[in-house]
Formats: C-alpha cells, structure tokens, sequence
C-alpha cells in the first residue's frame, strides 16, 4: 500500500475502531470518514471513528482532514473482513502410567481451510502436526499451547493445563556395582522417567536401611547378599514398585594395619622394622613411598636419608577384596654436639685445643664463645670444626689457667634453635 493507504484485515470481528493518527492536529479543523457500505456512505465527522460493517467482504473508505481547503489531506482506507477463526484442542492420556498423550485438533474456521497448526507442548516440546502424539519426559503441570492460521492468514490461539504426574511404566536403575566389598559404596542411578522431587520414592537396601531420594548412595557395612526394592508414588497418588533379588553382593574385606619400630627413626638409624597387624588377609604389597616394595609379612626397610616419607600396606582377602593402610613416617635429621670440660694448651701434643665434638651436618647459625669471669669476650667462632688453643682470639697473650665459660647456639636441620652453656677448664 502506498504512504497514504491503508490496509485493515479483520478476521470475525465486524466493529473496528479507527484511530486517527494526523499530525499537527492544531491546523486541523475538520474531520471527515467516509465508508461506502452497500451502497451508501456513511460519514463520520470527529477525530477517530467507530464502524460496524455489515458482514464478511471487502470495503473502502476515505479519511479527510481539513476537506475542501487548501491544507487538507487525504488517506485511503481498505478493509477486509474474514470469518472468524477458533483454536480447540483435547488431549488424552493414561494419568498413572507414563506413555503417550494424544492431542487432537478441534479448531474451525469459516475460511476455507486451516493451513498451519503450532503446538507447545510445555516444556520445551514442539510440533506442526495437526494431530500430535507426544512423550513427556518429565512430569510437571505443563502449559499446552495451539495456535493455528487459515487460508486468509487469521489466527487464534487455546491455552490447557496438562496435569501430567504418571509413574515410570518400568522402573530401570543401574548400579554403580553389583559387587563389592566391606564398607560397600554402591550409587543407585534411577533412570526411570517420568519422576522428580515432587514424587514419593522409597528404597529399601535389604540390610535394614531404607532412602528416599531419586538416585541414593547407600554404604553396606556389612557382608552378604541384598535384595533391592524401591517404591514410587506420583504427586497424584500414582503406584508403582519394582523389586531386585539377590542383586548387590558386599564381601568380606581385610583390615590393613602395621606398626614399626623405632618410632622415631633418625639418619643414626634409619632402619625400620614394620610388623604387620592386618587381619582376614592371606597376601601383602608393601610400598615404602617411591624407594622400594616389598612382599614379605613383616619387611625391614632401610630410607634412604631423612625426612617424610609415605609407606603403604596393601592387604588381600582370600576373595580378592583389598584394604590399604598409610602412615607417615618422619626420618628425623639430627646432629649432635658435645663439649669437654678441661683442656691442656701446653703443645705436648695431647689435649692442646677446647674443641667440641659430633655430628653436625645440617647444623646452620652455628656459634662457640669463650668468656672469662669478668664477662670478657676471648674466643668465637662461627665454625663447629674450630677450637680455642688458649689464647685471646687464638693468637694473642697466652691466657693464664682457670674456669672459662663457654656458649654454644645453632639452628638444628629442623630449623629449631639450640643454645647451651658451660665451663671450661685451662690447665698448663
């Protein structure tokens, strides 16, 4: 249509407002509708008009502003009337056992015919079939949607609550085992549908436990052979239950355990011996971190050098069922230093220097001093291998005999200080 014509379909509708939309309605001072219905013309002079036609067919008409003056316009309207058009379904299906719902058009037209249908089905669902069949996947009140178009484009669309609450027509559930071993992990995954949390679901294990969520984890403590039975019941008082027999087997597991002497290994000895404590077992996999393994019931293993390591038992029952026990072990790195008491500086070759003696790998911050009585610094050192020959910072005067005290600090391989004190004794 051009700028200044103007299209109106109506589908059943025979009244129609026409809504005037001129601008700069301040140089307006007249309006004019003309419709020509049947032969006669109906006018309408105000600024929207209201015309009721007086039946399916096509009509023209003009609106006017400011007719016969030199700023007027003119617009010309066409208006087609159609038959009316109504969208109906129904639908059908088993309210407790899920299955196919039947949908059935019941929508009429005065046109010729219905040309397109359009179905939503509520929950994500859709079709173009007139006559639809559709699967719900889950359950829910779920909205149904139709809207159909005839031959003259008119449309109309019905809007039905589906109450759909059925229960599964076969209760499927799949294991995560069907056997284990003591303490038994066992996820029961329910693959049934139509179900949700709205659903009553009950479980019975079989070894006097029971559940109640769709798909459970159920721990079986115990050995033996379990019957597995659930219930479902829909929001709607819907029944169904399935039972298993003899389905999960739980066996008897071993019980890993281990204990080792010395408790506290150190890199003075770092041979352990480790006792097996395990019980129901008839083999066993030692594994001493990355280092070594072993099969013997009770190993001696020696670590390579200090600090943490893991050592794993692995026990076996007779039926296969496995238990594993870890402990960590902590080689402790030590370092050891110990001082005397006298010393004889007199160059005769024995017992000439005060030095301290002991294994000190891995000792850091390391500090020896030597102090006479009246709080005289006269020897330090920051070396565990150097001793005090006698004399002030071991090259001065000779310092005469007496009781001289010492202090000795470090830092142990641990990072944990250690300081002691004590008296030496100068004898020439």
């Amino acid at each position: 249509m051009g700028d200044k014509e103007f299209l109106i379909n109506s589908c059943g509708v025979n009244t129609i407002f026409f809504e005037n939309q001129s601008e700069n309605q301040r140089f307006i001072d007249v309006y004019r509708w003309e419709f020509e219905i049947r032969g006669e013309t109906t006018i309408v002079g105000s600024r929207d008009a209201e015309i009721t036609f007086p039946g399916i067919g096509e009509y023209r008409g003009v609106m006017m502003v400011n007719p016969g003056l030199d700023c007027g316009d003119t617009a010309e309207i066409f208006v087609n009337l159609f038959p009316s058009i109504h969208a109906d379904f129904s639908f059908d299906y088993d309210t407790c056992i899920a299955g196919p719902t039947v949908f059935t058009d019941m929508s009429s037209t005065g046109a010729d015919r219905i040309v397109n249908w359009q179905w939503e089905f509520g929950e994500g669902g859709l079709s173009a079939d007139q006559h639809p069949v559709y699967n719900y996947p889950i359950p829910g009140n779920h909205t149904i949607s139709l809207s159909v178009t005839d031959n003259n484009e008119c449309t109309d669309m019905e809007e039905k609550l589906l109450p759909y609450f059925p229960v599964p027509p076969l209760i499927i559930v799949e294991p995560s085992t069907f056997v284990g071993c003591t303490p038994g992990h066992v996820f029961f995954n329910n693959l049934s549908v139509p179900i949700d949390s709205t659903y009553d679901i009950h479980w019975d294990f079989g070894d006097g436990n029971t559940g109640s969520t769709i798909s459970p984890r159920h721990i079986y403590e115990n050995p033996g052979l379990f019957t597995v039975e659930v219930d479902i019941t829909s929001p709607i008082g819907c029944f169904t239950s399935a039972s298993f027999p003899n389905w999960i087997e739980i066996k008897q597991s071993p019980a890993a355990a281990f204990s080792f002497t010395p408790e506290i290994p150190s890199n003075f000895n770092p041979t352990v011996s480790f006792v097996n404590n395990s019980q129901n077992a008839i083999s066993y996999v030692w594994q001493f971190d990355q280092f070594g393994r072993s099969f013997d019931n009770d190993p001696i293993f020696t670590f390579p050098d200090t600090g943490m390591y893991f050592v794993q038992l692995i026990a076996t029952h007779e039926n296969g069922c496995m238990d594993t026990s870890i402990q960590q072990i902590d080689v402790i790195p030590r370092v050891t230093y110990f001082m005397p008491n006298a010393f004889t500086p007199n160059d005769d070759g024995r017992n000439d220097e005060f030095r301290g003696n002991g294994f000190t790998t891995g000792m850091q911050a390391f500090e020896l001093s030597i102090w006479s009585r009246w709080g005289e610094l006269l020897f330090v050192t920051n070396s565990p291998e150097d001793a005090w020959n006698g004399r002030k910072d071991n090259t001065g005067q000779l310092i005469p005999p007496g009781v001289y005290v010492y202090k000795v600090s470090y830092v142990d391989p641990r990072g944990q200080p250690v300081q002691f004190d004590g008296f030496a004794t100068l004898i020439r």
